[in-house]
């Protein structure tokens, strides 16, 4: 899934899709042990039993999600230290996830936590590249925390570049310093005005999903994915934002103005697959009316039929509205585009387990 429709699921700047070729799988335990319960059941075990509490926060559209649990919880838990952890999981679209988002500042998913027993963090591993870097990253938490430079310093040694200051004010909000890490992604932006190196549009993006996820405020992050929407150099950023900003306009109470600004994308690009592929992946994302969103899907795929994102919204649209043949069909194709992607995977086996 590399096309704009990756950039509306994982429009953050931090998570990447996972390579789905992993080295020799490890010995160790086949699959790994979740504890029953989410966060404070986590805790609670990690205190009586003197362990830390490894908490993944994810979601079940989320692609580079389906890539960790596969490459890693089922191929690779023997890579991880399990004898100093107790798992859980938290479900990002669930009262208790966004809770946990806000307490955490959890801005892109995955987002794995490293937890002492009392909550407090020891480290934090945003999105998933591969098995090595993820199960080293786990590794130097559990030992104490690694010893990745300070984000603050980093900045400083690079004043004028726009890069490091997206990067380091975006660690910087995870690690709690709001106030400065919004200065640095301000200055990011004000560093790259025209976006010609992408830090503009990072640090925009990180902007807005610090207020929709951290706060917890929709109306306070319009105002981002619609300057995202207008301004972003690459287009397919331009459609991730696009989508955003219906998605704030809806959770802020205003789905009327968001149909319409769905019509207006519509109406601005004639004949063009990506305001279709965004109306029907906004209505499979907020409950519409599923007829509809497969219609728009199946017109995107037809537009754009090498388009694996395509394929993959005809599929759950087409089960949402009851045809799990197409639902089939549709994921096949999707996986004769990107063979070996996990979340295309997941979804071709659960339909075969139903009629």
């Amino acid at each position: 899934m590399a096309r704009w429709t990756t950039a509306i699921l994982l429009a953050v700047g931090v998570a990447t899709l996972a390579s789905s070729g992993c080295r020799k799988d490890s010995p160790g335990p086949a699959r790994w042990q979740w504890h029953p319960g989410g966060l404070a059941e986590a805790l609670a075990a990690a205190r009586t039993e003197g362990r830390l509490a490894l908490v993944e926060v994810g979601a079940s559209w989320c692609p580079t999600c389906h890539a960790l649990e596969r490459d890693v919880f089922d191929r690779n838990a023997g890579r991880l230290p399990t004898a100093s952890l107790v798992a859980g999981r938290v479900d990002f679209d669930t009262p208790e996830g966004q809770s946990v988002a806000r307490r955490y500042r959890v801005l892109g998913l995955p987002t794995t936590l490293i937890l002492d027993p009392d909550g407090t963090v020891r480290g934090r591993i945003e999105g998933y590249d591969d098995v090595d870097s993820y199960a080293t990253a786990v590794a130097d938490a559990v030992r104490g925390g690694s010893a990745t430079s300070d984000p603050k310093a980093r900045a400083a040694a690079a004043p004028d570049d726009p890069a490091v200051a997206a990067a380091a004010g975006a660690d910087l909000i995870a690690r709690g310093d709001e106030a400065e890490g919004i200065r640095l992604l301000e200055r990011a932006r004000a560093l790259d005005p025209e976006d010609r190196i992408g830090a503009w549009r990072d640090a925009t993006r990180v902007l807005g999903r610090f207020q929709a996820r951290a706060k917890g405020d929709p109306a306070a992050a319009l105002p981002f994915f619609q300057e995202g929407a207008a301004r972003a150099a690459d287009p397919r950023a331009r459609w991730g934002f696009a989508y955003w900003t219906a998605m704030m306009l809806h959770a802020s109470g205003r789905p009327e103005q968001a149909a319409r600004y769905l019509d207006a994308l519509q109406s601005d690009a004639p004949g063009r697959p990506e305001p279709l592929a965004v109306r029907a992946e906004f209505l499979w994302m907020t409950g519409g009316d599923a007829a509809t969103g497969l219609a728009l899907a199946r017109e995107a795929a037809r537009l754009a039929p090498t388009d694996d994102g395509n394929q993959w919204l005809v599929a759950v649209l087409a089960v949402k509205a009851g045809d799990r043949s197409e639902a089939r069909q549709a994921i096949d194709r999707a996986l004769a585009i990107t063979p070996g992607e996990a979340i295309y995977e997941d979804f071709r086996d659960r339909l075969a387990g139903t009629p």
